[in-house]
């Protein structure tokens, strides 16, 4: 898997990680757009959190029926599509700063209440109360220009990103606190269950104390010295790269919708990652041990079954050609006992001048026998009889359904004999064929 932290700015170098099925860090690395790594299964783009912003807003409940569709087919349907965006438009009018039709939008329902309401910092840097209830929904966005241009950069390197997360999302059952070497120093992002928002240093003291909800602080290592003595309870040293792959795990997608790669296409990512997961992470270590002995156990079991049909299959070919050989002793090489069995039959009976159940005598007396079998037979209607080298063909004056290939019952003693009985209605074919 590659994740990739979108450049903030298009065709400047980036940061990526390189992680392993498992979710291990193999490389991390900042390197220009050429030097990127290629040929990975699953391509992570993740959106900085200073280009995502999140809204939460209150709707009825049509309203978040049709603003949650975003991640079916729902909203494939243009008009749903347009009253989505209407509806959004009107929620959010007071909230941002852009016309929505230039920005790229994702909702997600949030499951249940938080415990405790945390502060929110507004512009003036004082906080207010404020907590999502059960009927509201968090709205995220982004900008439509800079998305397209980042993505178009990595595609001119031939990069397609399958799916699009944001670094940092809202928090329901935590408060966490990360502090960052930002381009300005050290930068602050704190995610919690009102949202995520950046402030500067001099704002800290304040913004902590009004936390009500413990908070965990995680920080990189570039800022170790100046945590240290900012803070002294719960701290987590985390990279970024360690904090990218953290972000690849979200269940927010942003490749929706016209960033979408296709149902198909995003199907069978859904069913190469299963499949990873599967193949390498230790849960699965037994059900991969099973699937081996079924399938070991399966080949065994056909392999067996396979020797043992072909060892029936020889010995039947053993008794024919042990028989052929009693029978006629001049035949010394054996290739197909029924076929060669067959010959010499015919040619003994040529040779001898044996009539055969082939001759038109006993084809007449097996018509006997089947016109006995089957009295619905019109005996009168009988035009011509015609007869060739063990086959009889009996034609009718006109069409006789009576004599269909369903209504003809062939006696079961001429079956057992070799005949065979086939008729259209207009013409009637009695054959017979040796059976040694």
């Amino acid at each position: 898997m590659l994740v990739l932290s979108l450049p903030q700015t298009p065709k400047s170098e980036l940061f990526y990680v390189q992680a392993s099925a498992n979710s291990l860090i193999t490389q991390s690395l900042q390197t220009p757009l050429a030097l990127l790594p290629k040929g990975e299964d699953e391509v992570v783009g993740v959106l900085p959190w200073q280009q995502v912003s999140w809204h939460l807003i209150e709707v009825p409940q049509d309203g978040e029926k049709l603003l949650l569709s975003d991640q079916g087919t729902y909203l494939n349907n243009a008009a749903h599509k347009n009253k989505a965006h209407q509806l959004l438009q009107g929620l959010l009018e007071e909230q941002l700063l852009d016309d929505l039709t230039q920005l790229h939008w994702v909702s997600g329902k949030l499951m249940a209440p938080p415990l405790a309401k945390d502060p929110v910092l507004n512009a003036t840097g004082s906080t207010t109360s404020s907590g999502p209830g059960p009927s509201q929904l968090w709205v995220a966005c982004c900008n439509k220009t800079w998305l397209k241009e980042a993505l178009v950069a990595l595609e001119e390197h031939s990069i397609t990103v399958h799916r699009l997360v944001p670094e940092f999302e809202p928090s329901l059952m935590s408060v966490d606190l990360y502090a960052m070497d930002g381009p300005m120093g050290l930068e602050f992002v704190l995610s919690n269950s009102s949202g995520v928002m950046g402030f500067p240093k001099q704002v800290l003291a304040s913004l902590t104390t009004s936390l009500k909800r413990p908070f965990k602080v995680h920080f990189e290592p570039a800022v170790s010295d100046q945590m240290t003595a900012l803070f002294q309870g719960e701290t987590e040293l985390q990279t970024r790269a360690q904090r990218l792959l953290q972000a690849s795990q979200s269940s927010w997608d942003f490749a929706r919708g016209e960033w979408g790669q296709g149902s198909a296409k995003r199907m069978l990512k859904v069913v190469q990652k299963a499949m990873g997961q599967f193949l390498n992470q230790k849960e699965w270590r037994l059900a991969r041990l099973g699937l081996v002995l079924l399938l070991v156990i399966n080949v065994l079991a056909l392999n067996a079954w396979t020797w043992k049909e072909q060892a029936s299959r020889q010995t039947q070919k053993d008794q024919l050609t042990q028989i052929l050989k009693t029978a006629f002793p001049d035949i010394q090489v054996v290739v197909d006992p029924m076929v060669q069995m067959r010959r010499a039959l015919v040619a003994l009976q040529q040779k001898t001048a044996t009539p055969n159940n082939g001759d038109f005598e006993h084809l007449l007396s097996a018509w006997a026998l089947l016109s006995a079998n089957n009295p619905g037979l019109d005996l009168q209607q009988v035009q011509t009889l015609r007869f060739q080298a063990n086959e009889l063909t009996v034609l009718w004056k006109g069409a006789n359904p009576s004599v269909s290939n369903p209504g003809l019952q062939l006696p079961l003693e001429l079956k057992d004999q070799g005949y065979e009985v086939d008729s259209d209605g207009k013409q009637t074919h009695l054959r017979w064929s040796m059976k040694p």
